[in-house]
């Protein structure tokens, strides 16, 4: 014969409780006050019963799933460090999560608005690029007024809430330990993939570099390269070391492309930490303290982000003015490595 189905009801009677505080207790309704002695015990009646909460049912009845979608391109191992945040944060409020890997384009993106509607989520977010600010996405989510947080996109535009990091103070946290530790101005190598600053995260970090060497008195040197192209990289450091020995410090955007500069100094006999001083404006990989010597970097607050969107998304889903929008700026944090250190050179 079937086995009988637990129900709220059955944990009600076995925690000497009224269905209403075993239903505040699972879904903590707000308003409804419970004492942690009277929690305990409708847990362990939970756990005795072995009762599950049918979620798709508890949906149907409060509107309200207890999930949200995070949106983003699997590929990008910035997307793992965000979901870290993110699942800390909904851990806390005994929340799920509902991964979206992006495929091609931003096709995936828009079924999730579906699920918003058949309530199998309660809300969205997205990593998405630097660059990015789609109109009609942004349109098609007010249209069906879901709560959404957007993880460094949607910089300039209003009308959504970003979660964005602080370039312009990163490159200048950057610069000042550069200036301490190695004795002198750093040159700036900006790295890119589609065109050099083509979004608004490089546009800053090039603009605070060239206020610092103005402040300071220094003329800014600015150089350019493809991404991974480690051609460029030798050609650059065999070029400078023709014309100038010690080399001057590099301060390059993206530690990724760090390591063709590694490469480029390996294979001309040069050591990163004494010929060559180093540092990147970001920790992507989180690889950077296996880099031999460490690289100096700027760790950006990824999994910091994804707490801070859960958060915002909550807020969003909690009260009544739900775009009322705004910018989060959040900042990152000096990791001291050894590729940057005047020291190094003088061992």
């Amino acid at each position: 014969m079937k086995e009988k189905r637990v129900t709220s009801f059955d944990v009600a009677k076995a925690a000497g409780v009224s269905r209403s505080v075993v239903s505040a207790v699972i879904n903590g309704t707000p308003g409804i006050g419970v004492s942690q002695e009277t929690r305990e015990k409708v847990l362990r009646a939970i756990e005795e019963l072995h009762y599950h909460v049918d979620a798709g049912a508890r949906a149907m009845k409060t509107g309200v799933s207890r999930c949200i979608a995070a949106f983003g391109n699997m590929h990008n191992p910035l997307f793992l460090q965000v979901m870290e945040g993110m699942q800390k944060a909904c851990a806390e409020r005994g929340y799920q999560i509902l991964i979206s890997g992006k495929s091609s384009e931003d096709t995936d993106r828009y079924e999730l608005l579906d699920l918003y509607r058949q309530r199998s989520i309660d809300g969205i977010i997205t990593l998405d690029a630097t660059s990015y600010g789609d109109a009609q996405w942004l349109e098609a989510i007010k249209l069906v007024r879901v709560p959404y947080i957007s993880i460094e996109g949607y910089a300039d535009t209003a009308g959504v809430t970003s979660i964005l990091m602080n370039y312009r103070k990163s490159m200048t946290d950057a610069l000042r330990f550069m200036r301490r530790s190695a004795g002198a101005k750093p040159i700036y190598i900006e790295a890119y993939l589609e065109g050099a600053s083509t979004n608004w995260a490089e546009r800053d970090r090039k603009d605070a570099y060239a206020n610092w060497c103005k402040e300071h008195g220094e003329l800014p040197e600015f150089y350019t390269m493809e991404a991974y192209d480690e051609a460029w990289a030798m050609r650059f450091l065999q070029k400078r070391l023709s014309v100038e020995e010690p080399l001057p410090p590099i301060l390059i955007n993206w530690s990724v492309s760090a390591v063709y500069l590694y490469r480029a100094a390996w294979r001309l006999g040069l050591t990163v930490g004494r010929d060559v001083l180093l540092m990147a404006g970001d920790d992507t990989n989180r690889g950077n303290a296996q880099m031999a010597p460490a690289l100096s970097s700027v760790q950006v607050p990824y999994s910091l982000m994804g707490e801070a969107a859960v958060r915002e998304l909550f807020d969003q889903m909690e009260r009544s003015t739900r775009y009322k929008t705004k910018k989060l700026w959040l900042e990152g944090s000096i990791f001291p490595g050894e590729s940057a250190i005047l020291s190094k050179r003088d061992g």
